[in-house]
């Protein structure tokens, strides 16, 4: 969506007098910082040592981590959603934009990779066919590139082998959508039964290499990563005996023949009880998955251990249902995969609604309704376990806050959230969204936000008024009242310095962006680390 490193965003608020927002808010008056040169000194730094500790990525543990994400057509186009609804309106945008939001949550979420959950083609059938259409990833492809992400976001594949296999030769070959009777004969090479390669590969995985550039693709060792889930029964039969390492090998053979490509293959378990010995030469990998009373797993194999978790889990129609506890089922899954030095860790599921398993933003509600204490819990907790639990250059966007104080019902554009957050499509250079209309007295607040040393923020603000003001406070203390220029116009933006923060090591912060005079338009807010603690 947006490049943070080479491009800058920020939000919305609004005013009384200095003196009158300090009475209102209980917040002392602030000195007023008027936007300098580029480049300037930014004024001393306000100490702030009412941080949280929380738990985070060890010293030392450098496994990475990715996670799943469904692309059905229900998800892309807001079809339909029942719980954990996400913050992102999906209904009211492009197929682009979604893409374009999802990045950006993946960016900010810190995750090495995303295992897209491919689930084949029918043969013959228009794009999208259904769900998991890998030819239908060139939309993630072209969001990555958008926003500059190419070199910090890649892609795997977590193959659903029961969509992929099964379901698509049922409904290829019995007009049965959906249906695992009967099982995909795992003996069958050609398909002249009830089975066939062709499903795995040449109507599902090679459309993944087809979508996917070579430098795009997250490589362990050099080779590109590719799951794949169960082949337990009553979905496949005869996988014993050679057969399913036949299939496998058939799926490496054709990846270095057609596209120079190695899979770095791991599998689900089940593959080995079934088929280990001779998948010991095809296979590089094998996970553990998860269940109701193992919600994380670490699974050893050839002398590696790779690690699967998930946030919680909902299917009550089987009883099947994993607690999230407010966020705590999570950090404690990642606690013990990612510091556990697993490789690689997979968090089951990005969008992944239907079983309650969701990471991304969920709307502003009540936890009831969501399962999330706040709208970023679970990106932050991901972060948190990344390989930069305190990034150097924290880049927020407006449109994510947490919590907002906005003083007209509704929102005004219609568009990217629900609530009174007053959204638009922005034209700045990093493409998105921006918050507008703003007001005096406004406010838009995060939490848990991830702060140590002397940190320089900074918000990308436009504005064809002058004297609009607005003003940090971070764990309600108040930063500088920064004066916004006239930058020419509501889409003509400029980043402005908003003062410095002094942090205690390891800790995180509610940070607040107040509109002390309303009257300009804000796009994201940085936290750039200046000094480390």
């Amino acid at each position: 969506m947006r490049n943070p490193t080479s491009h800058r965003r920020t939000r919305k608020r609004l005013l009384y007098s200095v003196a009158a927002l300090g009475a209102a808010t209980g917040i002392g008056a602030a000195v007023t910082l008027a936007v300098g040169p580029a480049g300037a000194q930014p004024a001393a730094a306000v100490l702030d040592k009412r941080g949280s500790v929380l738990s985070h990525r060890a010293p030392g543990k450098t496994g990475a981590l990715g996670v799943t994400f469904g692309f059905e057509s229900e998800t892309v186009h807001g079809i339909g959603y029942q719980n954990q609804i996400p913050l992102y309106d999906a209904a009211k945008g492009t197929t682009a934009e979604f893409w374009d939001n999802y990045v950006e949550e993946l960016v900010t979420a810190g995750v090495d990779f995303v295992a897209v959950d491919t689930r084949g083609y029918r043969p013959g059938s228009a794009v999208p066919n259904d769900t998991g259409d890998p030819r239908a990833l060139t939309g993630l492809v072209d969001a990555i590139k958008r926003g500059g992400y190419t070199r910090r976001l890649k892609i795997a594949a977590l193959d659903d082998t029961v969509g992929s296999m099964t379901n698509k030769k049922n409904w290829t070959k019995h007009n049965t959508y959906g249906t695992v009777d009967p099982p995909f004969d795992m003996a069958d090479a050609t398909g002249t039964g009830e089975g066939g390669y062709q499903y795995l590969w040449d109507h599902d995985l090679r459309a993944y290499f087809q979508s996917i550039p070579d430098s795009m693709l997250y490589k362990v060792n050099g080779k590109p990563l590719i799951y794949l889930w169960s082949d337990n029964s009553p979905a496949f039969t005869n996988q014993g005996n050679g057969n399913s390492a036949r299939l496998l090998g058939y799926v490496r053979s054709h990846a270095r023949s057609e596209f120079d490509e190695n899979p770095y293959l791991v599998v689900d378990n089940s593959w080995v009880q079934h088929d280990g010995a001779a998948l010991s030469s095809v296979i590089d990998g094998a996970d553990g998955w998860f269940g109701l009373t193992t919600p994380y797993t670490n699974q050893t194999y050839k002398g590696v251990t790779y690690g699967a978790t998930l946030p919680g889990f909902y299917e009550p129609q089987h009883n099947m249902v994993i607690d999230p506890k407010h966020g705590r089922t999570l950090a404690t899954n990642l606690k013990g995969t990612v510091n556990h030095s697993d490789r690689l860790t997979l968090v089951e599921g990005f969008a992944d609604w239907q079983e309650g398993a969701a990471l991304w933003r969920t709307e502003a509600a009540p936890y009831s309704k969501t399962q999330r204490d706040y709208p970023n819990q679970d990106i932050n907790i991901l972060r948190r376990y990344s390989r930069t639990p305190f990034p150097g250059n924290l880049v927020v966007q407006a449109e994510t806050a947490d919590a907002v104080h906005d003083t007209t019902p509704g929102n005004r554009r219609n568009v990217y959230r629900t609530d009174d957050l007053d959204t638009e499509p922005t034209t700045d250079k990093s493409g998105g969204w921006d918050v507008g209309s703003t007001a005096t007295g406004e406010w838009e607040q995060w939490r848990e936000v991830p702060m140590q040393g002397t940190e320089n923020l900074k918000v990308r603000v436009a504005t064809p008024r002058a004297h609009t003001r607005i003003r940090f406070v971070v764990d309600g203390i108040a930063g500088p009242v920064v004066s916004v220029p006239d930058t020419g116009g509501w889409q003509r933006w400029r980043t402005v310095d908003a003062g410095t923060f002094r942090f205690s090591k390891g800790t995180y912060h509610t940070v607040r962006l107040q509109i002390v005079t309303g009257g300009l338009n804000i796009n994201w807010w940085q936290a750039r680390r200046l000094t480390h603690p």
